[in-house]
């Protein structure tokens, strides 16, 4: 290390926020509401630990929380949530449109939707885009994907 001082957050501890925001984000969408155990039970972690994050997440303006009434994003919460949705949208069309089986899908663009830079995903998004309207270019690219 070079002793220089960290001047931005981790990318684990950015990732890990946004799956909290997208998974409150999504919840409220399918259920109207939130709770610590939704969020538990969709990310795979300990209660205690959602505690901590959503403490975390409503002290830095992401998420309105009343204890044993539920928690909202704010609207800053909601823009972070959207952004992360939509890279996961793009990223897990493109790579599905590539033949990737869905689970291999899915590991991969959770892996890449929190480390992808906006101008990639622009390029990315046209991409997938433009296979889309050329059939013809989609079938030539999968058959050289599958060429030994």
């Amino acid at each position: 290390m070079s002793g220089l001082p960290r001047l931005v957050q981790p990318k684990r501890d950015i990732s890990r926020r946004e799956d909290y925001l997208e998974a409150i984000y999504n919840l409220n969408e399918e259920k109207g509401y939130v709770s610590a155990a939704d969020i538990s039970d969709r990310l795979g972690v300990k209660p205690p630990t959602v505690s901590s994050m959503v403490v975390n997440l409503a002290r830095k303006g992401y998420l309105d929380h009343e204890r044993y009434r539920g928690m909202r994003l704010t609207r800053s919460g909601e823009k972070v949530a959207k952004s992360v949705i939509k890279r996961h949208q793009v990223i897990s069309g493109l790579i599905s449109m590539l033949g990737v089986d869905d689970q291999t899908a899915y590991v991969d663009t959770e892996g890449i939707e929190h480390h992808v830079h906006q101008s990639t995903l622009r390029r990315l998004q046209k991409l997938a885009e433009y296979l889309r309207e050329n059939p013809d270019t989609l079938k030539a690219v999968l058959e050289f994907l599958e060429e030994k």
